[in-house]
Parts: structure tokens; sequence; C-alpha cells
């Protein structure tokens, strides 16, 4: 059976368990006057017997010595009429609850045939047992009432405080009198008592169900809904019979006893729960109400004891059931036991600043009473009680005398009821001027996990850092590294503490199953872990991260104290944790930049440091990559006098990767080179050697020109690269020819596509290779640098020397690219002759 509070805010909880715990004292308190003030059961210190098929109460058990024994009324009379009216079975109760305490009742008796008259002084019962009862119910309510105050989101904790109002109906209801009663409130009065016997006897059997340790046969839906539905059929066959009686007195009785049987089957469960299920650690803070529970049966079976071998012992010897009072212990121990040791993760403050307040009160008053008290005394020694000036100043003086004192006072009540407090705030000002000066992640969780475990006593810690991308890491005390990493899914611990940003206590996880609607996994986790409390760690609106703590040593639930140092800890510790990894970042950076510069000076070691001399050519190259390495690369191979190798090639992609491919590169043609004789079958080689131990995401494009003066011709092969702009006799225009990229295709495809061409060397000739860095530069409008930009500056500039052309080339493209960033690597060779 679900519980219908389920969804309700704490808020709608807290009002409605008001509303409920109001009504059930209002009705019950109005009761226990009823019963104790204003229509008190009268006593004449007799029992009276009904006669089978005859008139009048046969009286025994004549008190010696009472108001019965005074007024000559002896055992074996029969009693016929009190008041002139005669008495009919219990009718006879109200004829003397009408008289006044201490006025006669006129009893006619019939003694063996002898009709005898007599006046018999009415005394009025104290009702032990009704007040008994009241203080069981009041005591349930009490505490139960605070239990859901003070959290009232908890399922067991509103268990107990249905409970308790249940509780309050139930035993505030058991013992009131008729008399003078209207008939529409004896029946709103019978439905409660009703509704009350059919509702609490179930849930005292599923409270203990739950508490200490749920068990596990609330899990079938069938068992609340049988508790339910047995009472409520034993109540209504009850109520039948009692106006068509059909059952056995054996049977009435049994069904009578049946909220008896299930009090006992409550009882029943904690027992086995204590000691079958509960860890010895723990049973000492259950041991308060084992014991009340235990003197609660005893006092219980006493009483039923001497009821059933007296059944007018209330009347005739009240004394014998004092003891009921010892009932009102079994509520006392629940209430001692859930505030002391907070179980029920209930934490109650209000006695110990109640306290508090008093001594602090009790301190400024004494304070304030020895400094006027002073201050008259030496006004009257120097006589100057009068002189207003001198009495203020005096004033002034003694109370700056005795502030110290006093305050050395107040330091020593703070110390004495906030110890624990004190040392908190101890230990986050050192943990906060020690959080600074740490600038390694290890050393700052571990700091943490330390500074908790020893400032609150806890036996398990884990400080779990979490990213969305690289998942979590911890650094933890006595919990399993298994138990501190949590996915990111919707019903996963993480998104609830990033969807609350609060602190969530798990210490009633295993009862609650349906608790925080965290799934299987994270929940096992928390349980296998021994997690009892998590306090997320937020910076700004990024949560980095989860503080999980275990029980504490001393058995005692976590304070708001304790949950709001935690929280501070969270907070400076996310900052804390946020700068180291920004100083990881930096230095890690700052490697990374020297690693490049590194790379630079090797990449600008590979690149040729001068063009070759090689007779009748004019050549002049130059890289300038977009980050501190490139991806682009040119090279010179002189392979005779006479016979130059140019070569030109883009890595696809930018920094570290394409430089290596790069280097990897160059080494391959240069061996090549001396392999074969023809660019084509330069870059078919190469081709083949690439394709087998390249990545598939990358490719290169190259130009490989090979420049012969002695017989006048170049040959020109293009892999996938741009092209070529060459210039012969004054006329300039792009050079054509097919090929792809290398690493593309292994061979075939590659062979068939690659087109090596053939041309003279003219006079005034210009050859002139580049990347596409050049002619795809940007602009701050995203606008491209251009192929025409580049022939028209190459045709202006098509007298002046490689070098100079070059540097033409480049100026341009700056002016052009402005404040925009570089987004390529910038590479170009070129070759003139004369």
């Amino acid at each position: 059976m679900k519980n219908p509070l389920r969804n309700l805010s704490p808020r709608s909880v807290r009002i409605l368990y008001t509303a409920g715990a109001l009504f059930a004292l209002a009705v019950c308190t109005v009761r226990l006057l009823d019963v104790m003030v204003f229509n008190v059961t009268s006593n004449d210190e007799c029992a009276w017997i009904p006669l089978q098929g005859k008139e009048g109460l046969l009286i025994e058990k004549v008190v010696p010595g009472g108001v019965s024994d005074r007024a000559g009324i002896r055992n074996g009379d029969t009693l016929l009429m009190i008041n002139g009216t005669k008495v009919k079975g219990v009718g006879a109760q109200a004829l003397i609850d009408s008289v006044q305490r201490g006025d006669y009742a006129t009893y006619v008796v019939n003694r063996n045939g002898s009709i005898i008259e007599a006046k018999v002084q009415i005394l009025k019962l104290f009702d032990v047992f009704g007040l008994s009862l009241y203080l069981i119910g009041f005591g349930f309510l009490v505490v139960g009432y605070v239990v859901v105050m003070t959290k009232p989101q908890g399922t067991i904790q509103r268990m107990f405080g249905a409970y308790g109002v249940l509780a309050m109906l139930l035993f505030g209801t058991l013992r009131f009198t008729t008399i003078n009663l209207p008939q529409w409130e004896l029946l709103i009065l019978l439905a409660i008592r009703l509704a009350a016997v059919i509702l609490a006897p179930p849930m005292f059997v599923k409270f203990f169900l739950n508490f200490p340790v749920r068990r596990k046969i609330l899990d079938r839906r069938w068992f609340s809904p049988v508790l339910y539905v047995v009472n409520i059929l034993s109540a209504v066959t009850l109520i039948v019979n009692r106006n068509a009686p059909f059952l056995p007195t054996a049977v009435q009785v049994l069904l009578g006893s049946m909220p008896i049987f299930f009090f006992i089957a409550g009882l029943f469960c904690f027992a086995s729960s204590y000691y079958r299920h509960v860890p010895t650690a723990r049973r000492s803070q259950l041991r308060p109400i084992l014991v009340s529970v235990m003197i609660g049966v005893a006092a219980f079976t006493y009483l039923f004891t001497v009821l059933i071998v007296d059944q007018f012992a209330i009347f005739l010897n009240p004394v014998l059931i004092i003891p009921a009072f010892f009932l009102a212990v079994v509520p006392v121990g629940f209430g001692y036991a859930i505030f002391r040791y907070r179980l029920m993760d209930i934490d109650l403050v209000v006695k110990r600043s109640l306290i508090y307040g008093s001594v602090t009160a009790a301190l400024a008053a004494i304070y304030l009473v020895t400094v006027v008290g002073v201050g008259s005394i030496f006004s009257y020694m120097f006589g100057t009680e009068n002189n207003k000036a001198f009495s203020l100043v005096a004033f002034v003086i003694i109370a700056f005398v005795f502030d110290p004192i006093k305050r050395k006072a107040q330091e020593s009540i703070d110390k004495i009821f906030y110890q624990e407090r004190r040392n908190y705030q101890k230990a986050l000002l050192e943990f906060s001027q020690e959080l600074p000066r740490q600038m390694n992640l290890e050393q700052i969780l571990t700091s943490m996990v330390n500074r908790i475990s020893g400032t609150m006593h806890v036996e398990k810690v884990a400080v779990v850092l979490c990213d969305p991308a690289e998942g979590c890491t911890s650094k933890s005390y006595n919990i399993a590294s298994e138990c501190c990493t949590f996915e990111e899914h919707t019903e996963g611990l993480l998104e609830l503490l990033r969807a609350t940003k609060t602190p969530q206590s798990f210490a009633l996880i295993e009862e609650e199953p349906e608790h925080a609607l965290l799934d299987a996994q994270d929940r096992k986790k928390i349980v296998d872990g021994g997690v009892i409390l998590s306090v997320p760690m937020f910076l700004q609106d990024r949560m980095i991260g989860m503080i999980n703590v275990g029980p504490k040593m001393s058995g005692k639930m976590y304070s708001q104290e304790d949950i709001d140092l935690l929280s501070t800890v969270a907070g400076q510790a996310a900052i804390a944790i946020e700068n180291a990894r920004l100083h990881v970042s930096e230095i890690e950076k700052h490697q990374i930049e020297e690693e490049l510069k590194l790379a630079w000076k090797i990449q600008q070691g590979l690149l040729p440091k001068s063009s070759p001399a090689v007779a009748g050519l004019d050549i002049a190259g130059v890289t300038v990559p977009a980050k501190t390495v490139g991806g682009d690369y040119f090279d010179y191979i002189t392979l005779s006098p006479t016979r130059v190798l140019v070569v030109i090639a883009d890595v696809s992609g930018k920094g570290i990767s394409a430089a290596l491919y790069m280097s990897k590169v160059q080494g391959m043609v240069q061996l090549a080179s001396q392999m074969y004789s023809s660019p084509k079958d330069i870059l078919t080689h190469v081709n083949r050697k690439l394709y087998d131990t390249m990545e598939r995401k990358y490719f290169i494009t190259m130009i490989v020109a090979l420049f012969d003066t002695e017989r006048r011709e170049v040959l020109v092969c293009r892999a996938g690269h741009n092209k070529a702009l060459i210039g012969t006799n004054g006329d300039l225009s792009f050079l054509s020819g097919s090929g792809i990229g290398l690493g593309l295709e292994r061979g075939p495809i590659f062979e068939s596509e690659l087109e090596e061409i053939r041309q003279p060397l003219s006079s005034k000739g210009l050859y002139f290779f580049y990347t596409d860095g050049l002619t795809e530069a940007m602009d701050n409008e995203r606008e491209q640098f251009g192929e025409e930009a580049v022939l028209q500056l190459a045709r202006r500039h098509s007298g002046r020397t490689s070098s100079d052309l070059q540097k033409s080339l480049l100026d341009a493209v700056r002016a052009f690219q402005g404040t925009a960033e570089q987004h390529d690597d910038v590479t170009m060779v070129i070759v003139k002759t004369d």
C-alpha cells in the first residue's frame, strides 16, 4: 500500500501533521477532562454482579472500612434501588455518577428477605488507567510530531508521525463517559475510536518492519492490505455480533484481542530485528527503545493479570493499578533514543539551545547585578549616591573592569555547550588558511579527507571529482574505489546533486527504497560504500564533485552544524581544486610550449638552411607555420652540379602530428631520390611506403620538380597539390597535371592518376610552387587571398629576384590578413632561370 503523503511537499506535510496532531490532542484532552474532571466515574467501594433472571445486583467485595462498609452494606446483599430508581445492570453506574462528590446516595438492598435502606457516601474515582493511556498516546504524538517536523520528507518519519496521531486517538479514547454526551457527539467519538482501532495496530506492525531495519516482506504488495483487511474484518464482525449475537464467547474474545495481537507482532518484529539484523555496534542506540518496550510489556502483563484476577480492582483497590503509569515509559524510550542518538536522521537542538539561553541570561543578570551593586557600594562609600555624574562614571568604569570576567565566563559557557562547534570553526579556519598554499591536487584531496575524518570523527570519507568527459576520480578513506565512481544518467547521484544543489542524506536509504529516486546501480554503491551523507561541490553553477561521508564513530547522526561545515569545506575546496587544475594546466601549457619550441628548432633544422648553388637557377624558399610547428615542408635535393630536385608538400592538419608526418615524408623523399630518376617514380615509391604506416584521416599533397640545367628541362609531377605557377616568355599561367594525394590509395589508382609534365627551361623563366595556405589566407571578413591575387603579384614583380619576389608575396599576404589569425601554414619555393 503506497503512502498517500509521498508526493506532498515538506511544507504540506508539516501543515497536514500539525492539523492532525491538534485535532487528536483536542479530542483526547476533552475526553480526559471529561473523565477526570467534569464527569468523573463514581465509586462506592464495592462490586456489583448482575443476577441471572432476577432483579437487582449482587453486592460483593465490600472494601473493609470503605464507604459502603461504613453505611452498613455487606457482602451478599442485593441492590434493588438507588435514590428511588430501580437498578438495571450497568445503568446503576449512571445513577451514582450523577451524584456529586461527597454527597450521599440512598441504597435499598435486600438482605436475606429484609429490605434495608442505607446512606452511602459517593466517592469519585481517580482514573489511573485512563490517565496512563492518555500519557501513552500523548507521548507518541509529541515524539512523532517532532520527528515529522524535523524531517517531513522521510518515509519512516511520516509513518511514525502518523502512528503518533493514531496512537493519541486510540489510547486517548479507550476510556470515556457517556453521561450528558449528545447522541451525535457519541457517534463521532465512536467513529474516531473505530478508525484508530482499525488503522493504528497495523501501522505499528509496519513501522517495526521498516525500523530499525527494513524487512523484505514489505516488498510484497499484498502484505500491507492484508494487515488492514484482517483488522477491519475483526472490527466489523464484533459490531455485527453486538447487534445480533452469533459468535461463541471465545471467538469474541479472540477478535476483540486482535489489536493486542498486532501490537505483540510489532514488538516481536522489533526484537527480531534488534537481535538478528542490527549490527552489535548499533544496538546501544536502540537499547532505550528495547528497555522501554520491555517495561511496557511487563506493565501490560501485570495489569492484564490483575484485571483477570479481579475485574473490579480499579474501583476496589486502585493502588494495584498505579503500575499502569509504566506504560507511558514506551514513548519516552522512543523519544530518548531518537533524539539522543539521532535515529531516523533526526537532530534536535531545542533542549541544548534552551539551556544555553537560560545560562547565558543568568550570566547577564549576574553581571548586571554585580555592576549595579558594586557601583552603589562605591557611591555610598564616597558619599556621592546623589551625584548622578559620579554614579554614571563609576558605573562605566566598573562595567569595563568586570567585562573581561564576563567575557571569560561567556567563553566557558560557549565551550561547554558548543565545544563541537568551536572545534569545527577552528578546523575550518585552519583549513581555509591551508588551502590557498596548496597547488597540488593530490595534496588538496588528501588534506580534505584527513581534515574531515579527524575533525568530525568520521570512519569513511571520500572526495569525488567528476567530469562529464573524463569521468570520476577520487581520494577516499575506508571507502572502496569502485564505490566512488558514478556515471552520468538521469536518475543517478550526480544528476540528483546537480539538480538539488543541496546535501543529500542516505542514512535511511535501505529503509526507504524509493529514496531520492536513485537507480539501483548508484544505490548499491552508496550502500556498499557505507555513505550516509553526500555534499556537492559547486564552482558557481558547475558541479565539480562531491564529499561522501559514512557514519560518525560516535554513532550520532549528522547535525545541521556538521552539514554546514561540510558545505563550507566543499565551497572552499571547489575553488582550491579549480586553482590546482589551472596551475597544472598552466604548467602543462608551459611544458608544451617548451616542447613546441624544441620541435620548431628541430623542424627548422630539417629545412634547407640555404638555397642550392646551381648555375643558371635563382632559388628561394620559405615556410611560415600557423602554429609553432607546421605540416608544410619544402626541400632541395642536389643530385649533381646541374640537377636539383625541388620538393614542396602539405600534410593535412596542423601542429605536432602534421610536423611528425612532415619529417617522416622528408626522409622518404630523400631516400627515394637516390633510388629513382624521375619525380613520378619518386612519388610512387613514397606513396607505397606511406600508405602502410599512415593513419587514414591524414594525407599529403606534394609537388616534385626536377630541374636539369644541362638538358635545359624541368620535370614536374603533382600529387594532388596546388597547381604551380609557370612563367615563360613573359607569360604566366598555372601548370595543370593530374594526381591524387599521397596516403589515399595504395598503388594502382595513384599511379594511373599521376601525370608527369616535361617542359624546357626557358630564358627568364619563373617557376612558383606554394601551398594552399598562401591562396586561402583570410582577412577578418573571412575573404580569401585567392589565386588571382597571387598571379597578379607574380606578374607585377616578375622582374625581381626570387627572394625579393618571395618577400613581396609574404608582405602582401600579411597586409591582406591584417589582424586576422593565420589559420594555415604558408610555404613557397620560387625558381627563376637566367
